[in-house]
């Protein structure tokens, strides 16, 4: 906010005081809250009468809170991937943990305001969100990445040699970190979800292999575990090819009975000639698109199976939110629906702000606060610390 105020400022002075007074961050701030706020509360309208189905995903910790954002996206594929202004925020809520009941209870209520249940939902392979749509009855699409995912951590977690390829990598980013040879070192391995980002570092491994013999004595000791890993390299290398492969199928053509079958198609061709661990990862990604297939409903369904937009989103949150982690989940958080109703073309035209923002008090606000969002860990703290004078 405090960006925004200074740029004003210096559109101010550059234009003769075109802009009148600049408004404050604090001001700024409650701009952007009570415009999230009155969108959130009437975004269910446009739905009423609509087909659509629901992302739903928690985040990470926030400080001691996790907060479970429900999206509402068109339900028939756009035959490209979901964007921000496919979006509408129909649910947000905090706790300190999501329990299956706790997101149906969640679902059901941003079902309430549309006035009908999803067509289907679209989540990770969290058991929380499972049994939470179990629990409601709506059947689910599993998120395609993450599903790949978790057949490439069944098939390589307890690997040998791909536990210690890791493990020489890891080696070598660190002892070299701030050498003549940093240049070349691998990129950073993700702790959390490390099986959804390993196309990075294999495209990596396979492109140091190819220029091995280029590189300097020097770099070719550093580097010497490549060669001796070149089949696994190899092999890692087929399978994100194929991983890639039904990635863009799915997200840049919807699921569907025909590209399960291309899908299929990728798999045959590229996995079941392989070794034993493709093979078996091939089984189990087969087995994924069988149950997924049974959940369509005819030849002509084409639905949205990727979740990619709610970690987007997310990411566009994290970005703009206090980075101390001490303030949790804020009424700052109306930011999203706000963010994703400005990227409508047709929210553009029929952008009435100041209508929208006198609709709405900085009581309402507050309101929302106590009934939505947990305590703030830093006004406790500033509490219990006033006690000891």
């Amino acid at each position: 906010m405090r960006s925004i105020t200074k740029v004003l400022e210096v559109i101010n002075e550059v234009f003769e005081g075109v802009l009148g007074k600049t408004p404050s961050y604090n001001t700024i701030g409650n701009w952007i809250k009570k415009y999230g706020l009155d969108v959130y509360k009437t975004s269910a309208e446009s739905l009423k009468n609509q087909d659509y189905a629901a992302v739903v995903d928690e985040s990470m910790m926030i400080g001691s809170q996790k907060l479970l954002l429900t999206l509402a996206v068109p339900s028939k594929h756009q035959q490209r991937p979901l964007r921000h202004d496919d979006v509408t925020v129909i649910d947000m809520s905090v706790l300190p943990s999501w329990k299956g009941e706790d997101v149906k209870n969640r679902i059901e209520k941003a079902a309430n305001k549309t006035g009908h249940f999803p067509k289907y939902v679209i989540s990770d392979n969290a058991q929380n969100i499972i049994k939470g749509t179990r629990l409601l009855g709506v059947s689910r699409h599993c998120d395609i990445s993450h599903t790949l995912g978790v057949c490439l951590e069944r098939t390589y977690n307890k690997a040998d040699d791909f536990k210690e390829y890791l493990k020489s990598m890891t080696a070598v980013k660190f002892k070299y970190n701030m050498t003549k040879v940093a240049y070349l070192l691998p990129p950073t391995q993700r702790t959390v979800a490390r099986f959804i980002n390993l196309s990075c570092w294999v495209k990596w491994s396979s492109k140091m292999l190819n220029i091995y013999n280029h590189l300097s004595s020097e770099e070719k000791e550093v580097f010497s575990f490549i060669p001796h890993n070149a089949s696994l390299i190899e092999e890692l290398t087929e399978i994100m090819t194929c991983v890639g492969n039904i990635e863009e199928i799915f997200k840049h053509q919807g699921l569907s009975k025909k590209t399960i079958n291309q899908c299929q198609l990728q798999v045959r061709r590229i996995l079941m000639s392989g070794n034993e661990r493709m093979i078996k990862f091939a089984c189990s990604i087969r087995s994924f698109l069988d149950e997924e297939d049974k959940i369509l409903e005819s030849d002509d369904d084409v639905r949205n199976n990727s979740s990619d937009i709610i970690e987007s989103i997310f990411g566009s949150y994290k970005a703009r939110k206090s980075p101390n982690k001490l303030h949790g989940v804020t009424p700052f958080v109306l930011f999203i629906p706000a963010h994703t109703q400005l990227l409508k073309m047709e929210a553009k035209k029929n952008y009435h702000f100041k209508e929208r923002l006198e609709r709405v008090r900085l009581k309402e606000i507050e309101h929302w606060k106590s009934e939505n969002l947990s305590p703030n860990l830093v006004v406790k703290r500033i509490a219990l610390l006033k006690k000891a004078g």
